[in-house]
């Protein structure tokens, strides 16, 4: 689907205009000086108030996982990039994530930061403007010794292709020059390979068990809910743990089909198609689960929720609470008062300034995403504090020092603590749940499902009591449902399977998509289905894990009638353009004349053009008699890239179709059906079980020049023809197209 980032930036963000007359070094001053002015713009949908130009990090700033540092750089041993490649890196930071909105910016820091090592390394310098194809070459070599595993470096590189094309575009290089990645994509494998891939990718049977187990006990304690019914809800649709903070309390609708059955759906936010979809519940069986869940959870977090709302309501009021005093918002406080309003317990040994100021000047202090009025309160209390040790205060009649006395002139209200309290606790996108993307409507803590306060699940860090803190969060954040699934192997702080007697287990929950997704596969739902289920855009299949005994039937069930004696034969014949028989790609009937056959930038085609013409006038992907060759490399490429294509059309006709444009649903419904052959026919040549030279055959649609003909002559009725067509060999896509229907609405 057409990426929601490549939307339309708003007005008061521009995209930087190279201009012509300028040299590269001009322009790159340029390029940067733009990316300073700019980044204040994202404030606060793109980026957070707290952000500066002159951080090394920008990760607690909006820009997740943005850290400015070199190649080879460790926690033990950090080393930063160096300027003047730094401000590069930045400015294209800015354009990514303020400027494009893109949330994910890994493989391009990765791509800056080979970049610019063997920048280093070929030219002594770190001047961006000297950038070459022998550069990214020698980047590409970096990041295949780095990232030796899985295809961390292969989208790496394709980022520094992008990389390479935004800066001819903007003309920041002395050079220009053509240059493309020598890195590919790994193949999946041999079948040990794929077998054992499928073993660490499933979750472990016995985890499953274990947790129907506990979630159906009865369960007392907060963290045990959160936890069990956070996992129900995984299983009872194929989605990400982080897409759990945009779950709302009535998240689950039901409706009835044609036939008056009803079903139960969960309306749920993909992260990666930045859109609001209506999930349906794998099995009718788990929707019992599902009520369970709410049963389980509401009572644990109605509180919260409604403590979230008041905070919205309320922005300019300290929350209240028992031990509040009772002062105005503008009345000065003593410490005694502040660290009451703050629920700083004041030691015996310690008095309340000092209490005040290890509880929350020094934390504060620490911080290193606090926004701008944060900083200047904090300024002034410490610009109003002692810095003396105090003068010493001495009693008549009483040995020693009775106290000792500071001249403090900061004035603490309830009004400074409150903007200090809510930067300290609130997460940096309160109201709402997650981050801003351009066009997603957002969740509000007020509505979220697994709100809590911060402290309620204090038990999680090995604590026993459960403090109600000032803030507010998601309980089931991937942090702590990944050590509460993982084993701690500690006693003070126990897994929940460590706690109920399974010691040893332990699940990934990313591995519950990957199971849903297998048993989908495993039930003969299309690729296309499953992916719009799963919230995904792309890379479906490699949630397949189908066992190589199910796939091999599967390929059985696609070419049943190929004559598999002659495959070797076939394929050589194909590949070097020598005259193709019709026995040489299927059994010949009784009375059945051998003949040449034609064949198409897609396969091979049965048809007898010496009876009649092309009744498809060429649509081979609506055609039955279109057989595609397995090994033939180039009609494969042909089939990627018509898939491509269609991918293309596909997406402009649902956006088409969201604007109401005529015609335009009936025309993503036809492209859909040809995007899931293609699909599906690409798969199947690209299964290493299949053999080189064996025949995978498309499915027809029904309609020929003749039938569409009587059809509009009245002769025949569609839905006969519709009701007859031969699409035995694949799923229907009425169901498909029907479900998308039911998603994109």
């Amino acid at each position: 689907m057409t990426d929601a980032f490549d939307s339309e930036p708003t007005n008061n963000i521009v995209d930087f205009k190279s201009r012509s007359q300028l040299a590269a070094e001009p322009q790159l001053a340029a390029f940067i000086e733009w990316a300073k002015q700019t980044l204040p713009k994202g404030i606060p949908s793109r980026v957070h108030s707290s952000i500066y130009w002159e951080d090394g990090s920008w990760h607690k700033h909006g820009v997740q996982s943005c850290s400015f540092t070199a190649l080879g750089s460790t926690n033990a041993a950090p080393r930063a990039i160096q300027a003047p490649f730094t401000e590069f890196a930045k400015a294209i930071m800015v354009y990514r994530r303020v400027y494009l909105q893109k949330k994910v910016i890994r493989d391009w820091l990765s791509a800056l930061r080979v970049l610019e090592a063997a920048l280093v390394e070929l030219t002594g310098t770190r001047d961006v403007t000297q950038v070459s194809a022998a550069v990214c070459n020698r980047a590409c070599e970096h990041l295949s010794r780095h990232w030796a595993k899985g295809n961390n470096a292969y989208a790496s590189s394709k980022a520094l292709e992008a990389l390479i094309t935004l800066m001819q575009t903007k003309k920041l290089l002395k050079t220009d020059f053509r240059w493309t990645s020598p890195l590919t994509l790994k193949p999946r494998g041999t079948l040990k390979q794929q077998k054992a891939d499928r073993e660490q990718k499933l979750p472990n049977p016995e985890a499953i068990k274990a947790l129907g187990e506990v979630f159906t006990n009865e369960l007392t304690r907060p963290l045990d809910i959160i936890v069990t019914t956070a996992c129900a809800l995984l299983l009872s649709a194929p989605s990400r743990v982080g897409e759990l903070a945009d779950v709302e309390l009535d998240c689950h609708v039901f409706k009835e089909d044609t036939h008056g059955n009803r079903r139960m759906f969960l309306r749920w936010y993909a992260e990666k198609t930045n859109q609001v979809t209506l999930k349906p519940v794998v099995k009718p069986e788990m929707e019992p689960v599902v009520e369970r869940v709410i049963t389980l959870l509401k009572p644990i977090t109605d509180e919260a929720r409604a403590y979230a709302a008041w905070l919205e309501e309320h922005p300019d009021e300290f929350p209240p609470h028992e031990g509040l005093p009772l002062k105005g918002p503008d009345e000065p406080l003593t410490y005694a008062e502040a660290c009451a309003a703050l629920k700083l317990s004041v030691h015996e040994n310690h008095n309340p300034r000092s209490t005040f100021q290890k509880g929350l000047l020094k934390p504060m202090e620490q911080k290193k995403a606090l926004s701008p009025a944060a900083r200047v309160l904090l300024a002034e209390i410490r610009d109003g504090f002692d810095a003396s040790k105090g003068t010493r205060i001495y009693v008549k009649d009483k040995p020693g020092v009775q106290g000792v006395e500071f001249d403090d002139r900061c004035v603490i209200t309830l009004r400074t603590l409150n903007v200090l309290l809510r930067e300290k606790y609130l997460p940096k996108d309160f109201p709402y749940t997650t981050p801003y993307t351009e066009g997603k409507a957002r969740v509000k803590f007020r509505d979220a499902l697994f709100t809590v306060r911060t402290g309620a699940l204090a038990e999680d860090a090995g604590g026993t009591a459960v403090m109600h803190g000032f803030g507010v969060e998601i309980a089931a954040n991937p942090n702590r449902m990944k050590a509460q699934l993982g084993s701690t192997n500690t006693a003070a702080r126990k897994s929940l399977f460590e706690r109920h007697g399974y010691p040893g287990v332990k699940v990934n929950t990313h591995a519950f998509r990957h199971e849903l997704n297998t048993r989908m596969q495993q039930a003969g739902l299309s690729q296309l289905l499953i992916d719009a289920f799963s919230g995904r855009t792309t890379m479906g299949s490699v949630y397949n894990h189908e066992t190589i005994e199910e796939r091999t039937q599967g390929v059985a069930a696609y070419h049943p009638k190929t004559k598999n004696s002659t495959a070797a034969q076939r394929l050589d014949k194909v590949k070097t353009n020598q005259p193709l028989n019709l026995a040489d790609v299927r059994e010949l009937r009784e009375g059945e004349q051998d003949r040449i056959i034609h064949q198409t930038h897609l396969g091979v085609c049965v048809h007898n053009f010496a009876s009649e013409p092309c009744p498809k006038m060429g649509a081979c992907l609506d055609c039955g008699r279109l057989g595609c060759v397995k090994g033939d490399d180039v009609k494969l490429a042909n089939l990627k890239e018509e898939r491509d294509e269609l991918k293309r059309r596909f997406d402009k006709a649902l956006d088409a179709q969201s604007r109401g444009v005529f015609g335009a649903s009936e025309s993503g419904k036809k492209l859909g059906e040809k995007l899931f052959k293609c699909e599906a026919l690409i798969q199947m040549l690209e299964n290493p079980e299949l053999e080189n030279g064996a025949i995978v055959w498309n499915a027809d649609n029904g309609w020929t020049l003749t039938k569409n003909a009587a059809a509009m002559s009245g002769l025949i009725e569609v839905k006969v023809i519709e009701e007859n067509q031969a699409q035995e060999a694949l799923p229907s896509l009425d169901d498909v197209l029907a479900l998308l229907d039911e998603i994109e609405g």
